[in-house]
């Protein structure tokens, strides 16, 4: 069951909404203003220690929804769509950036990066997919 996925890029921009920015930004704010609240109460190396683990745990995260793009031959399409269904993407539908896959999450859990796109060209899938995704490919493939 050979789905051979060649990458062709990694983009640098893991949120891809304004909605993924408007979380991401909430979440700050909301570890500044818990560091505010904990400052009267706790001493200041320990406020500083946990805001800048808090901020730094975010980045693990984000680097895994950086976007891969690459291609699947027309011959591996049956078994690439198989692999992204095992994993927990479902389809939501067509747009002009072609057939996209959800992660099955609750909307309000799910990033608009953490998703896959898949365009038809030629014989030839052109597809973005996350980081993570593009390694749990790679690992089954080996």
């Amino acid at each position: 069951m050979a789905c051979t996925f060649q990458k062709q890029s990694i983009g640098f921009n893991p949120l891809l909404s304004l909605r993924d920015w408007m979380v991401w930004a909430c979440l700050v704010a909301g570890f500044l203003a818990v560091a505010v609240l904990a400052h009267f109460w706790m001493p200041d190396a320990f406020v500083r220690g946990a805001l800048v683990g808090a901020c730094m745990g975010q980045f693990p995260s984000l680097l895994m929804c950086l976007p891969v793009r690459g291609t699947v031959d027309a011959a591996g399409e049956v078994a690439f769509l198989g692999r992204v269904e095992q994993h927990g993407f479902v389809p939501a539908g067509e747009t002009d950036e072609g057939r996209i896959f959800n992660y099955k999450s609750p909307h309000w859990m799910r990033w608009d990066s953490n998703r896959i796109v898949i365009r038809s060209a030629n014989g030839v899938l052109h597809v973005t997919a996350p980081l993570y995704f593009y390694n749990r490919l790679k690992r089954m493939q080996a």
